[in-house]
């Protein structure tokens, strides 16, 4: 996360200005395009949640798993 010290918002914020940049266009909205736009919007967007949502320990449901994890890597 060192690339992105404000996360990805930033990124979110720019594709999703060219997103509505692109379907608003006056002329025909090129689909092709918006496709392209909402995959990087989708990938920062997954980004951002897997740095804040994702929990990345070993306790599920309130309960720890650590000491049943090192058992299991010790075998």
């Amino acid at each position: 996360m060192n690339k992105y010290p404000n996360g990805y918002y930033p990124k979110i914020e720019y594709w999703t200005s060219k997103l509505n940049a692109e379907v608003m266009n006056t002329k025909v909205p090129n689909l092709e395009e918006i496709d392209r736009i909402h995959r990087k919007l989708d990938y920062f967007i997954q980004q951002q949640w897997d740095s804040e949502v994702v929990v990345k320990s070993n306790t599920i449901a309130g309960v720890d798993f650590s000491e049943s994890l090192n058992q299991l890597n010790a075998l």
